[in-house]
């Protein structure tokens, strides 16, 4: 649901490329959307310049979506590998120039993520971003109380919705990204996309534990971070 809604309502949905778990429903979904894909991996999950490297636990490589050619017609597709001894240059890479994040039920990978954007919320450096977790079945009350905690013991000063939205589902969450963007600036929502329209200029990216079908692959369950991005691809 969450990337179907991401491409229909115009956004670039970028992510770990996988094609199993959380990231291949939410790749499902921006293919069935008809909208644009960016896939973000670390190079250590790719041999022979190109093949992808699989195990027990991956069942496929990359979403088909990213393995074929972009059409000059179609939706874009593209793949940004990423370099290092860790995954810091994947994380910068996934959530550069966004507007917002998304975060969805997951695991280590996930949190690592969340709580180091939480992180550069709280000090308010420059490049911090709104964040939104969609807080499924409850998912992250446990995380809402520990901010809760937090702040009624000083060792925080700003309350928790300062920091975290919690939401209870994809559609809120989208809702929530466009509200933040249209508040920095009105005109860069996109109108919800028509069957043959082209794509528009907004990046909703999403990140996943699990080494998140790849992106996160190394993160072991199905998180998703995702932002909204105020720039056309390839500008």
């Amino acid at each position: 649901q969450v990337g179907y809604l991401l491409a229909r309502r115009g956004h670039v949905c970028v992510n770990g490329a996988g094609s199993f778990g959380c990231m291949a429903a939410l790749n499902d979904g921006a293919v069935l959307g008809e909208g644009d894909i960016v896939g973000v991996i670390h190079k250590m999950w790719l041999v022979d310049q190109g093949d992808w490297a699989t195990t027990s636990l991956r069942d496929g490589g990359c979403h088909d979506a990213l393995q074929s050619k972009t059409s000059s017609k179609g939706p874009t597709r593209q793949m940004i590998v990423a370099d290092g001894d860790d995954l810091q240059e994947r994380k910068r890479l996934l959530v550069e120039g966004a507007d917002a994040l998304v975060v969805l039920p997951g695991g280590p990978g996930t949190w690592d993520e969340l709580w180091e954007m939480a992180c550069l919320r709280k000090l308010g450096l420059p490049n911090s971003l709104p964040i939104c977790c969609v807080d499924v079945d409850g998912y992250y009350q446990p995380f809402l109380r520990m901010l809760e905690r937090a702040y009624q013991d000083k060792l925080m000063d700003q309350k928790p919705e300062e920091l975290v939205k919690f939401v209870p589902n994809a559609e809120a969450a989208v809702r929530w990204c466009e509200e933040v963007q249209s508040e920095a600036n009105p005109a860069s929502v996109p109108a919800r996309k028509s069957s043959g329209s082209s794509a528009t200029a907004n990046t909703v990216s999403f990140l996943s534990s699990e080494r998140f079908g790849v992106a996160m692959a190394a993160f072991c369950t199905g998180l998703a971070l995702g932002c909204v991005v105020n720039k056309k691809l390839g500008a």
